[in-house]
């Protein structure tokens, strides 16, 4: 069989665009001059590019793979191992940090409640079995973009069953899922397209079904000449620039044209996946290819280091907006450079994090996946697994760096 095909290109958006994230909340907690721009006070939009990519790859990965319910059983451990265990090392981290901190002079939000607030214990056992995105908690409790992880293992298992039973036929039931995702959230959810703890389940599933329709698209695209295909991507660029600018005033005020995000990126991932121009040949170096190795452990890990650099600014008597406080010291220099600062150790502490958690974890997963599982077949289904069985599935084909999930 011949080699899975790797969109480094997109796997270098995704580092991009999870370093925007992490733009996004750094604004949000600290006095900046970038906190009134307009594309950073809706980058949050960019965890639905995660997850119309996502969609992309793994309909790329799986499609006409999972035919029975071993196989089935095997993606599920797959997905687990590429995203429960930084998710829950992490987890554990930071309620040992809160659990410490609450010993010290703190911020009543960083209070360790029973329930009802961010570090309550009653949404401790739903964020490690990553329900944090279905309703069951109030609001982004503990680590909050771990909702989106949460969100996307669970539409991974509906993927899996979709393949179970649709086998290659996907466009249409995808397409009528995507759509339907969509039109939920516009008649349900307050907050449209940044809806987390309470509809982001469907909003995954609008963006990463998205995704599966995208790879369809991919399929038919035709191959384009470097000045030709430069142009387009350069368009793609402008076009979800100027989409994110105008898709609302910030997180607390989003306009309905954010629902358009699976359409404006699912367009971009089309067109970055042909890998033929300027921009992808640029993005297919070595620097931005390991921040796309890092990005999971990136978006994973800032939001934690975040609220200890906030609460270790409060402890000083310096302003943030995370905590309020009484301001004994002025600010000396640029809090911009203090986000650039805080930006470069967060991607050297994710390259670590990739290196010593996620890669070991995932192998140790994909390991366990390898074992055989005893489910009774009819004839059909064993003669399906004995022609998927002779395919290569390694780490590298099927669960690549580019597969964050």
């Amino acid at each position: 069989m011949a080699k899975a095909m790797r969109f480094e290109a997109l796997d270098s958006w995704r580092g991009i665009c999870a370093l925007c994230v992490v733009m996004f909340h750094f604004i949000g907690m600290m006095p900046s001059s970038l906190e009134t721009s307009p594309f950073l006070r809706n980058s949050y939009l960019f965890v639905d590019f995660f997850f119309v990519l996502s969609g992309f790859v793994l309909c790329h990965s799986y499609r006409g793979k999972i035919v029975n319910p071993s196989d089935m059983l095997r993606f599920a451990i797959r997905r687990a191992g590429r995203v429960w265990p930084l998710h829950a090392v992490v987890l554990a981290s930071f309620i040992a940090l809160v659990v410490w901190i609450n010993r010290l002079p703190h911020p009543e939000d960083l209070d360790l409640t029973v329930s009802g607030t961010v570090y309550s214990i009653d949404a401790i056992i739903p964020s490690a079995l990553l329900l944090n995105a279905m309703g069951l908690v109030h609001g982004n409790v503990w680590n909050g973009p771990a909702w989106s992880i949460g969100a996307e293992f669970y539409v991974y298992l509906l993927f899996a069953l979709l393949l179970l039973f649709s086998g290659r036929r996907l466009v249409l039931p995808c397409l009528a899922l995507a759509v339907a995702g969509l039109i939920l959230l516009h008649r349900w959810a307050p907050a449209l397209m940044n809806s987390t703890w309470d509809y982001g389940i469907i909003r995954c599933i609008a963006g990463f079904f998205g995704g599966v329709v995208a790879f369809h698209v991919h399929e038919v695209t035709g191959q384009r000449g470097f000045f030709r295909a430069t142009m387009w991507e350069l368009g793609a660029i402008v076009v979800a620039v100027l989409f994110v600018i105008f898709a609302g005033d910030g997180a607390d005020a989003v306009s309905p044209l954010s629902l358009a995000a699976p359409v404006v990126f699912g367009a971009a991932v089309i067109i970055f996946a042909g890998q033929q121009g300027l921009i992808s040949l640029v993005l297919r170096a070595r620097p931005f290819k390991a921040l796309g190795r890092y990005s999971f452990s990136i978006y994973m890990i800032h939001q934690p280091l975040l609220i200890m650099l906030c609460y270790g600014l409060w402890s000083g008597g310096y302003y943030t907006k995370a905590f309020e406080g009484a301001v004994t010291q002025p600010w000396m220099g640029s809090v911009d450079l203090v986000m650039v600062d805080f930006m470069l150790a967060v991607v050297v502490l994710a390259a670590a994090s990739y290196r010593f958690i996620e890669v070991p974890a995932r192998r140790a997963f994909n390991r366990l996946a390898d074992r055989p599982f005893a489910f009774r077949f009819s004839r059909k289904d064993r003669l399906a697994y004995d022609r998927s069985a002779r395919l290569p599935y390694r780490l590298g084909v099927a669960d690549h760096a580019l597969d964050r999930g």
